[in-house]
């Protein structure tokens, strides 16, 4: 089953994908860069078979913003457009 599901500040990802081999597979370079940028942003990557299929598990870890520095952009963003508004008129 493919699928994602976030809880709190992580992305699960899983996708299953069908293979022919003999119970192994070659991981190739799309595999090991997910693996790479997974594990750069502190994420992770695994892999499964069963039987013919192997499913691939990704964890993403999504970067929370603090509430302060949210604000000051929302704030930001008001000021910028009222701007434009008046340059405008």
């Amino acid at each position: 089953m493919d699928g994602s599901c976030i809880q709190g500040n992580f992305l699960m990802m899983e996708v299953a994908n069908s293979f022919h081999g003999k119970g192994t597979f070659k991981k190739g370079t799309g595999l090991s860069n997910i693996k790479t940028v997974a594990e750069k942003y502190g994420g992770a990557m695994s892999i499964e078979t069963r039987g013919d299929v192997f499913v691939l598990h990704v964890l993403l870890i999504i970067p929370q913003r603090p509430e302060s520095r949210t604000q000051q952009m929302d704030e930001s963003a008001v000021a910028s457009s009222r701007k434009k508004k008046k340059e405008a008129v």
